[in-house]
């Protein structure tokens, strides 16, 4: 089945419908969770004892909007495609914001070089492939494989 992607812009609702639309295990079988997106490189094979030796680092809630925050909740999957990809994301002006300007062009990619681009499709397509093998391996999947997807800066794209 082809992936959902959720878009919008922040503050409208995204994360809302991404949680309601999570719960179906029917309908979407591979779900990008805040503990995949916190640790894109390893979750494979940390989530069964990393979860609750981490339990304590994350609040209940978003600071932002005092949304619930749990490391088995849906995730913006570009939060672990800027780390997998070295930072080729909009997201990195949250850990450097002087240098914002720098990246703007990573929303679209109209305006970044072809190897950036390369780059940050590899780094998203792995992270889809993994978290493909996460429900598969949790056997989450029980109608469906299809993945659902969630990051404000997809709309751009």
């Amino acid at each position: 089945d082809n992936p959902v992607f959720i878009l919008g812009h922040p503050r409208t609702g995204t994360t809302l419908l991404h949680n309601l639309l999570a719960l179906d295990d029917e309908r979407f079988g591979s779900i990008s969770t805040t503990f995949c997106c916190g640790f894109p490189s390893s979750f494979l094979w940390l989530e069964s004892f990393g979860k609750p030796l981490f339990s304590g680092i994350i609040d209940d809630t978003r600071p932002m909007d005092n949304v619930k925050l749990d490391f088995d909740l849906p995730q913006e999957d570009e939060i672990a495609t800027n780390v997998l990809s070295g930072g080729i994301s909009p997201y990195m002006p949250l850990f450097f914001m002087k240098q914002e300007e720098d990246y703007r062009p990573y929303f679209s990619f109209r305006n970044s070089n072809s190897n950036d681009k390369q780059s940050w499709a590899k780094s998203f397509l792995y992270f889809c492939q993994k978290i493909t093998l996460r429900a598969a391996m949790i056997k989450r999947t029980k109608t469906s494989s299809r993945m659902l997807l969630k990051s404000p800066v997809h709309t751009s794209r």
